[in-house]
């Protein structure tokens, strides 16, 4: 995969010549990969999470490629792990060598994909409750176009994969990607209808703190939570009784089920509210800072993808003015 230059070009170790003779086929290209991550995210960690693999599998594969160049490649620091000279030096090549690679692949997927499939990479929760209550409507709008829908609930695929449109959970940043707002963040707490008709006062806070509460159990990012919710409306501390979940499709399906309140971000839960299975309570939402994005390779676009990204625009983009 990688010439004899990726190790040869490493002139020196503590003064001493590499060994010329070094047979690459036993410096595993798996084990270059974990490099190239630990050495992006700066932490063992970080990179499992990337890869998603323990970290212990992170460790093994970095000491047995550090074993077989004979030299430390990270030196160990607080909280994470820093590049040596010489693994600068190899993080040099490397890193584009994958790159490379990774474009490659991309372009030829993209190649032998059908050539009128839009690839939309979403999260689970805004694909079941948002796009296919929608998707009727852009289809009637523009027949001709197919839609292949890609979830994810990580946000570690965004810009790597062979989607072509991407909502991500979190902000980014997206570095080398194109991003065009889509909605803000507003959150309101929801419960079924039946729940909502034992309220003596809908739009009283303080109710909720004597009902369950389904709580969210964020993986890789933090969200907002009822901690926030309860201290934005002035609260005590939430109770914790309720269901768990770190899967927004359960939790949601949780609330319909009238098992307790939950958080329901208005771009994803608008449907379910329209149609009245599920009810505002606790008096007004919170609107936060925070944005969510439609993200996109630069450069022109396919007229069928430009049109499904204008369409998200205007479609999930009608929740700022709520």
């Amino acid at each position: 995969m990688m010439s004899s230059s990726v190790i040869h070009s490493m002139t020196s170790v503590n003064g001493s010549p590499l060994d010329e003779d070094i047979d690459l086929i036993d410096v595993s290209d798996h084990w270059l990969r974990v490099f190239a991550a630990v050495s992006v995210e700066g932490s063992f960690t970080s990179a499992a999470r990337t890869l998603r693999v323990g970290q212990p599998a992170v460790s093994h594969a970095i000491k047995q490629l550090e074993s077989r160049l004979g030299t430390p490649l990270f030196d160990r620091i607080g909280g994470g792990v820093r590049l040596t000279e010489v693994g600068r030096d190899l993080d040099a090549h490397v890193r584009p060598a994958f790159a490379a690679l990774d474009t490659g692949v991309r372009a030829v997927r993209r190649q032998v994909a059908e050539p009128d499939v839009v690839a939309l990479s979403v999260s689970t929760s805004f694909a079941s409750w948002w796009l296919l209550p929608h998707l009727g409507a852009f289809k009637q709008d523009h027949p001709g176009i197919e839609i292949r829908c890609i979830t994810s609930d990580a946000d570690l695929t965004v810009g790597l994969d062979d989607a072509h449109l991407w909502i991500p959970l979190g902000a980014g940043p997206w570095p080398g990607l194109e991003t065009h707002p889509l909605c803000d963040e507003h959150i309101v707490a929801v419960v079924s209808a039946e729940l909502a008709d034992s309220f003596d006062d809908p739009d009283d806070p303080a109710a909720l703190a004597s009902i369950p509460l389904v709580h969210l159990e964020e993986r890789y990012r933090p969200r907002y939570d009822w901690a926030r919710w309860f201290a934005d409306h002035g609260l005590g501390a939430p109770p914790r009784s309720g269901p768990r979940s770190n899967d927004y499709v359960v939790v949601i399906q949780a609330a319909l089920d009238g098992q307790g309140a939950a958080l329901g971000w208005r771009h994803i839960v608008d449907p379910l509210i329209e149609s009245g299975r599920l009810v505002p309570v606790g008096g007004a939402g919170v609107s936060t800072s925070a944005t969510f994005d439609v993200v996109h390779r630069p450069g022109a676009l396919r007229p069928d993808v430009a049109a499904l990204r204008d369409w998200l625009i205007s479609s999930v983009g009608v929740t700022r003015d709520d």
